[in-house]
């Protein structure tokens, strides 16, 4: 795809997103853990990250931050093709703009990309893998599911819910882009970990009934301090 040893775009490639906004006033804010999840699969991989340019072949101007990992990256060859690996840079509301636009210059089909998100309806310390369904509140995957014309794409949530907030306060913008407390890291760091073996189990071919089994019952260890 991006590399001269890569699959070609028909060979069952795969794209493996997270969500988040660009910018440096948004990092390390609740709604960017797609964007921290990603960052942590690629320094697992040891992996580049570079901007889109015309030169990669799009009909319009698609603004992501990209990386692409071949098969080999493993230890048991996949015969699936690259993954490409996509941190949409258009601002949450409208990540489906990049991942279409990837989905339709790649031949990459929905049930083949991988969402990474953060959900406000589930508690902070949980993550739920989903095979597809309703975007529910978020307004990146309600982008998403708007461009593909489709629900069913597996994706990763993960809670950034406070029981200690009730639903309008968190359902504040204050909240989602605010920056997470001490108290509330130290519960997330084991969540982020488990989040990228769930990615990178994926990305070895896990199917998704198995990654479910395997990933649906992660609570973080760290309780938050009153």
């Amino acid at each position: 795809m991006f590399g001269s040893n890569s699959s070609s775009p028909g060979s069952g490639g795969r794209l493996l997103v997270g969500l988040g906004n660009p910018g440096e006033e948004y990092k390390g804010t609740r709604h960017n853990l797609g964007f921290e999840v990603l960052d942590l699969v690629g320094e697992r991989l040891e992996i580049s990250w570079r901007r889109l340019s015309r030169k990669d072949g799009f009909s319009g101007r698609v603004k992501g931050r990209v990386s692409e990992v071949l098969p080999e990256s493993f230890s048991e060859e996949d015969p699936r093709g690259s993954i490409l690996l996509l941190k949409p840079m258009t601002y949450m509301n409208l990540s489906g703009v990049a991942v279409a636009a990837f989905a339709r210059r790649f031949e990459i089909a929905p049930e083949s990309i991988f969402v990474v998100y953060d959900d406000l309806n589930l508690p902070l310390g949980r993550i739920r893998l989903r095979p597809g369904g309703s975007p529910g509140g978020h307004n990146g995957m309600k982008s998403i599911v708007s461009c593909l014309g489709s629900e069913g794409f597996p994706r990763l949530r993960i809670g950034i819910g406070r029981s200690d907030l009730d639903s309008g306060s968190m359902a504040d913008p204050d909240f989602v882009l605010g920056v997470f407390e001490a108290s509330e890291r130290r519960i997330l760091d084991p969540v982020l970990s488990a989040s990228v073996d769930c990615c990178l189990a994926w990305m070895q071919g896990v199917d998704l009934p198995d990654l479910m089994t395997r990933f649906n019952g992660f609570s973080s260890p760290v309780e938050e301090e009153n």
